[in-house]
């Protein structure tokens, strides 16, 4: 299959009180991928996405996955990392990994777009946890855990 990228739309994901906010093109899916849906169950061995962070933006919660690896390459903009409690400027040209149990994080201070293609495995199974307010995703059920009922962004902003 071949898509071109300029056919792949745009999708808008934004938190209601608006810290978390990117557009995301979803390459992979437009190749005919699923969603957290690897080779075992018919997707694809990985997912890959194009991501555009608007300025004064984060990408997502602070989040560490437990068997996810994602890759991460700056197209333009300029942007920090966070990778645990370290924060790393990055931007056009650089690459950087995040590794399975790594907590990480990516904000655009601005002024314009912070832009990066995002290529992640699609292990069987992962759970990802949110420090700061102790809930966890798991996939490929596409729920979120906690003591209570939580939505994505409780206990984030």
């Amino acid at each position: 299959m071949k898509v071109n990228l300029a056919e792949v739309p745009w999708e808008e994901r934004r938190s209601p009180k608006g810290r978390y906010h990117l557009f995301q093109k979803a390459i992979s899916f437009a190749l005919g991928g699923k969603k957290d849906i690897g080779t075992w169950a018919g997707g694809h061995p990985f997912d890959a996405t194009l991501v555009r962070i608007p300025a004064g933006a984060v990408d997502w919660p602070l989040h560490a996955h437990a068997a996810q690896w994602e890759l991460y390459g700056v197209e333009e903009g300029n942007g920090w990392v966070r990778m645990g409690e370290r924060r790393i400027d990055v931007g056009p040209g650089d690459w950087f990994l995040a590794k399975p149990q790594e907590a990480h994080q990516i904000e655009n201070p601005g002024p314009g777009d912070l832009v990066l293609l995002v290529i992640a495995n699609n292990p069987e199974a992962d759970v990802v946890s949110y420090a700061q307010s102790g809930k966890f995703f798991i996939k490929p059920e596409r729920k979120i855990v906690s003591e209570s009922p939580l939505s994505y962004y409780d206990g984030e902003e």
